[in-house]
């Protein structure tokens, strides 16, 4: 009788002690979850809606048209993501 007490004992502590781990593993991913979701976190902001993207000509980089670097050259225009790609070019 004793041994099933001693187990039935350690039954009970082996769930609470799941329980506390499963709830704290829960409630960090939680948080986690909850930073990745708020606004400005470490992520690209997002073009501007009604632009293209452009690719530069350099080094391959695609950006919305408003923000590349424009060279008109025989009627075509030839875009740049930067100040140094369009020098790499020229």
């Amino acid at each position: 009788m004793i041994k099933y007490l001693i187990g039935l004992l350690v039954s009970i502590l082996a769930v609470a002690f799941i329980r506390a781990v499963t709830s704290l593993l829960m409630k960090s991913a939680k948080e986690a979850l909850q930073e990745d979701a708020k606004p400005g976190a470490a992520s690209a902001p997002p073009p501007e809606s009604g632009t293209r993207l452009r690719k530069c000509k350099s080094c391959g980089t695609f950006a919305p048209e408003t923000r590349m670097l424009r060279q008109s050259t025989g009627g075509a225009d030839i875009f740049f993501c930067s100040k140094e790609c369009e020098k790499k070019e020229a």
